[in-house]
């Protein structure tokens, strides 16, 4: 009877053997297709939340500028990135990390600077006060300068909008983080995995 069992969990223990390397097997012929596809709806949760920002700042801006080059950085790296990370590759795994770190730090910086100018905003026009401060950050889409030309596919309001902004950005940033921590963790195993081959060659 007890060898019976002993037997049993011996077979299990091969048989979670086998599958584990056979997982392992299949990987250097199969792409790391999950982390391709979630740094890819990251990248693109990413540029939605760049639109939403860019749309409603003054484009005369020089802060302008300076978001549009991070959102350039960010698209072309990230692509280059996650077709490396379908290969395994460590290095694009660490550099999507890295991304979505970037995506955390914008949704504190550039939300939040729409948010308190469009605050600005309003009260000065509620108190009767000059607004030419603030319209320097705000775009036409907020101020409803130059009406009947301005497309609004948004509300009005700076807050709706940089909360919608810091949504999308978030999610950027946990599609970045978990398509690197995944990709890291396979391509880790993978190298392991090849170079216990080699050694018992």
């Amino acid at each position: 009877m007890i060898n019976d069992i002993e037997n049993k969990n011996s077979l299990n223990e091969m048989s979670d053997l086998e599958h584990d390397k056979n997982q392992l097997e299949m990987m250097r012929y199969r792409v790391n297709s999950l982390s391709y596809i979630l740094g890819m709806f990251g990248i693109l949760l990413s540029l939605l939340g760049a639109f939403i920002l860019l749309n409603s700042m003054n484009p005369n801006n020089a802060l302008v500028i300076v978001k549009i080059l991070v959102n350039i950085f960010i698209l072309l790296g990230g692509f280059l990135a996650v077709e490396k990370t379908k290969n395994y590759s460590k290095q694009a795994s660490i550099f999507l990390v890295g991304l979505g770190g970037l995506c955390v730090l914008r949704m504190f910086i550039y939300p939040s600077i729409l948010w308190s100018n469009y605050v600005g905003y309003s009260n000065a026009l509620k108190e009767g006060k000059p607004t030419k401060e603030f319209e320097n950050w705000l775009g036409a889409t907020i101020t409803g300068t130059h009406a009947g030309k301005t497309v609004r596919w948004l509300s009005e309001s700076g807050i709706v909008r940089a909360i919608f902004a810091i949504v999308l950005l978030a999610g950027a940033a946990a599609l970045l983080i978990t398509a690197g921590v995944i990709g890291f963790i396979r391509s880790t195993k993978l190298t392991n995995y090849l170079n216990s081959l080699n050694q018992e060659k």
